[in-house]
C-alpha cells in the first residue's frame, strides 16, 4: 500500500522484505530480483551517504537523506531516502523501513495484477490482492456453513464474544456489505467489554464471480483490529453536542438549534422567538464554600429548573461554566418576560444542603426577542446569543437577579460594542464617590420612628448606569467588600457620635467582613472609645450568608453581642433550614424578605402564612421587621399581626444622612 519502493532492513544490513514497487523498480533498472543487501546494487558514494541516516534510524530516530542515489551502473535510482524505525518482531535491536522516493515522483509502473484490486478471476489475482491488504482476511466459500465461518473467525479473534451471535450475523448474506464489531480480550488491546473503545471490526464483503454474471459466490471477511467502537463513536458524537454534566445542549448544539428555529420562524406567521441568556449570581461562592461537588449539584438543580420551566416549549442549554441559554417560540415580549420571571422564581425554590451549609442561587437573564414581522435575512444564531448576553450584562449592572428584554431591530446585527461589558473595579472608587443614605425604620407598636438602615450609594460620573447592588456584588467577588464595610462602619459611628438622639442604626455586614480580622478590630477600636454607641448599632447578615456559613455567622454574632451590639438576619424567607438554626443563635431581629410582606393585605392566604411565621419566630424570643411596605393597608395589617417594626416607601424613602438629621 506504500506509494514508493520500500524494503525492511535488518540490523545486520540484510533486506528482510520488500513490496511490489521495489520489485518493479529493480526490474525497470535491469537488476532482476531484489538484491539481498543495499551494497549489492547501490554505488559506493550512495552507500556512504546512506550510512548516517541508517545509523540514526537503527538507533530509533526517524531520518531521511535528500539528493539522488545512484546504482553501481551509474544510473539514478531515487531522489530521496526515508527511514522509519520499528522494534524488531523477534530478538533484539530494530528494523528500518526504507522508502526510495523515485526520481519522477510517480514511482516505477507496477504491472496490473501485482498491486491494487486486480480481478479475482485472473490467475493469482486473489493471492496478489490479499498479499497487499494490511489486515487479516478470510475468504468464505458459498459451501461453508455459518457455524464453520464463525469458528474460523474466532480462531483469529481472541474474544469472549458468543459464537451464536456470530453465527446469526453470518447467516444473513442478503444485507452485504456490512460490518460486525467484536470486543477483544485485554491482552489483545481490548478490555473484553462492550464499553471498550477498541474492538475488532469484521467487514463482510461479497466477492462477485465476473464469469457468472456477477452472482455472489463467496464472502470476504476483512479484520481490522483496535478500531473505535461504533457505540463509542455515537457517544462521542452525542457528547460533542451535549453538556456532559447536566445533559443539556452545549453551545455548539444550541447554536445549531437556534439556527433551525430561525429558519422555522421565517415560515411561521404571527409568532416570535425569545432567546434567553442566563448568568447565575454568586455561583462562585457555592464552589468555594461547598466544593466542586456542591457546585455540580447546584448546576444540576438549575438544569432541572430550566427543563421544567421551558418544558416542551423550547430548548435549554449550558453554554459556559455558570451560564445557560434557552429559546422559546412566543407571541410577545411580555410573554418572554413572564417566562424569564418563571425561571427566576424556580431558582428561588432551589435550596441545596451540603453538610451544615445551605446554598441558594439567583440569576440575571437577558432576553433577545425576535418579532414575527422582523426580516430575518441578516440575523444569525451567534448574533442573537450576543444580543441576549448584552441584555444580561445590563441586568448585572443593576445588581443581578433581574430580567432585561431587548426587542431585536434590523440594525442590531450591524452594531457592535454598543454595550459596556466591564464593571469598574470597586477599589478604583474614591471616598467622595461613595455616600451613605438613611432609610427610616418605624416602630409599629409605638407608632414612632425606631431607627435607620444605612445604605451605601454611588455618586459621580462613573456611577452612571451602575447600581449600588451591582457594585457591592463586584466588591464581594473581588475580595474588596471588607474594606467597603469598614468604611461604612466608620461613617455610621461618626453619625452616631454627632447625633444625640438615641435611634438604632443598622448596617449590612458581608460574610467576608464577618471573617476579616481587620473589620473586627475596627469594630472593637471604635466602640472602645464610646462603648455606649454599641447598643445603637445593629449589624445584620443576609440569610443566604448565614445558610452558607452558619458557623462563621454564629461566631460573629456572638462576638458582636459581647460588644453590646444588636444583631439581625436580613432577607429572612422563613425556610426550614433557617428556622431550624435559630435556636441558640445570638440574634435579636429578623428582617423579613420583601416577598413575604409586599401586598399582604390583598391576599388572605399570604397573611395567614405570615401570621404563623411571625408567631413561631416570636416564640423563640426574636423580634420582626417587615420590609418594602408601600401601602397603608399593608402597614395596618402588619400591625394587627403584632410585627414590631417595618420599613418601606410608605414610611419614608432613603435620604442622604445629612437630610435625615444624622449629621
Amino acid at each position: 500500500m506504500l506509494p514508493h519502493a520500500a524494503v525492511y532492513l535488518g540490523p545486520d544490513g540484510l533486506l528482510l522484505g520488500h513490496n511490489k514497487r521495489m520489485e518493479a523498480a529493480c526490474a525497470a533498472h535491469g537488476l532482476g530480483e531484489v538484491p539481498g543487501r543495499l551494497r549489492d546494487f547501490l554505488s559506493a558514494a550512495s552507500l556512504k551517504r546512506c550510512e548516517p541516516v541508517l545509523s540514526a534510524a537503527l538507533g530509533g530516530v526517524p531520518a531521511q537523506a535528500s539528493g539522488g542515489l545512484s546504482l553501481k551502473s551509474g544510473a539514478g535510482f531515487c531522489r530521496q531516502l526515508i527511514c522509519t524505525s520499528f522494534p524488531a518482531v523477534s530478538g533484539g535491536g530494530r528494523v528500518v523501513l526504507v522508502q526510495f522516493v523515485s526520481m519522477d515522483n510517480s514511482g516505477p509502473a507496477v504491472p496490473v495484477g501485482q498491486s491494487g484490486l486486480a480481478p479475482l478471476s485472473e490467475a493469482g489475482g486473489a493471492a496478489d490482492f490479499l498479499r497487499y491488504f494490511p489486515d487479516d482476511v478470510l475468504i468464505f466459500s458459498e459451501a461453508e456453513s455459518p457455524d464453520d465461518k464463525a469458528g474460523r473467525l474466532l480462531e483469529l479473534i481472541d474474544t469472549d464474544f458468543e459464537k451464536e451471535l456470530l453465527i446469526a450475523a453470518l447467516a444473513d448474506q442478503d444485507d452485504l456489505p456490512r460490518s460486525l464489531y467484536v470486543p477483544e480480550r485485554a491482552e489483545n488491546g481490548g478490555s473484553g467489554t462492550a464499553a471498550d473503545q477498541s474492538v475488532c471490526e469484521v467487514r463482510l464483503i461479497p466477492i462477485p464471480d465476473l464469469t457468472a454474471g456477477g452472482a455472489p459466490q463467496a464472502v470476504m471477511a476483512i479484520l481490522r483490529r483496535n478500531v473505535e467502537s461504533p457505540d463509542e463513536i455515537a457517544e462521542n458524537r452525542r457528547l460533542a453536542y451535549q453538556d456532559p454534566l447536566t445533559g443539556l445542549e452545549n453551545r455548539r448544539s444550541f447554536t445549531r438549534t437556534l439556527t433551525q428555529d430561525l429558519a422555522l420562524l421565517s415560515r411561521q406567521a404571527g409568532e416570535g422567538l425569545a432567546v434567553f441568556y442566563i448568568d447565575l449570581d454568586e455561583f462562585k461562592k457555592v464552589n468555594d464554600l461547598g466544593g466542586h461537588e456542591a457546585g455540580d449539584d447546584m448546576l444540576l438543580h438549575v438544569a432541572a429548573c430550566l427543563r421544567q420551566t421551558l418544558g416542551d416549549r423550547g430548548t435549554a442549554a449550558r453554554i459556559g461554566g455558570d451560564e445557560f441559554a434557552g429559546t422559546v417560540f412566543t407571541g410577545s415580549e411580555e410573554a418572554a418576560l413572564r417566562i424569564a420571571e418563571d425561571i427566576l422564581e424556580g431558582f428561588d425554590r432551589i435550596h441545596l444542603e451540603t453538610g451544615n451549609r445551605v446554598f441558594t442561587i439567583g440569576g440575571s437573564i437577558g432576553v433577545a426577542f425576535v418579532g414575527a414581522s422582523l426580516a430575518l435575512k441578516k440575523l444569525d444564531a451567534s448574533q442573537l446569543i450576543g444580543l441576549a448576553d448584552q441584555a444580561c450584562l445590563r441586568g448585572k449592572r443593576f445588581g443581578g437577579r433581574s430580567v432585561q428584554v431587548h426587542t431585536v431591530q434590523p440594525g442590531d446585527c450591524t452594531r457592535s460594542g454598543s454595550v459596556a461589558t466591564d464593571l469598574p473595579e470597586p477599589d478604583s472608587f474614591r471616598g467622595n464617590e461613595l455616600a451613605l443614605y438613611a432609610m427610616p425604620i418605624f416602630d409599629l407598636r409605638k407608632n414612632s420612628l425606631f431607627g435607620y438602615e444605612m445604605l451605601l450609594r454611588l455618586q459621580g460620573d462613573r456611577a452612571q448606569g451602575l447600581s449600588s447592588r451591582a457594585w457591592i456584588s463586584a466588591a464581594e467577588r473581588s475580595g474588596f467588600i471588607a474594606r467597603v464595610d469598614a468604611w461604612t462602619l466608620h461613617r455610621v459611628l461618626d453619625a452616631a457620635d454627632r447625633n444625640p438622639v438615641r435611634k438604632t442604626l443598622t448596617m449590612n455586614v458581608s460574610a467576608d467582613s464577618a471573617r476579616d480580622p481587620g473589620f473586627r478590630e475596627c469594630l472593637v477600636n471604635r466602640l472602645s472609645v464610646n462603648p455606649l454607641q454599641a447598643s445603637r448599632l445593629c449589624l445584620e447578615v443576609a440569610e443566604k450568608d448565614f445558610l452558607r456559613e452558619p458557623a462563621l455567622v454564629e461566631t460573629f454574632f456572638r462576638f458582636a453581642s459581647e460588644l453590646g451590639c444588636q444583631t439581625a438576619i436580613d432577607d429572612f424567607a422563613g425556610h426550614w433550614p433557617s428556622l431550624s438554626r435559630l435556636t441558640g443563635l445570638r440574634v435579636e431581629w429578623l428582617k423579613l424578605q420583601a416577598g413575604l410582606t409586599q401586598h399582604v393585605a390583598r391576599s388572605p392566604e399570604k397573611a395567614a402564612i405570615l401570621s404563623g411565621l411571625v408567631k413561631a419566630v416570636q416564640a423563640l424570643g426574636l423580634k420582626v421587621v417587615a420590609k418594602h411596605v408601600e401601602t397603608a393597608e399593608d402597614a395596618a395589617l402588619l400591625k394587627e399581626l403584632d410585627i414590631e417594626a417595618a420599613q418601606g416607601f410608605y414610611f419614608g424613602k432613603p435620604k442622604p444622612w445629612s437630610a435625615a438629621g444624622l449629621q
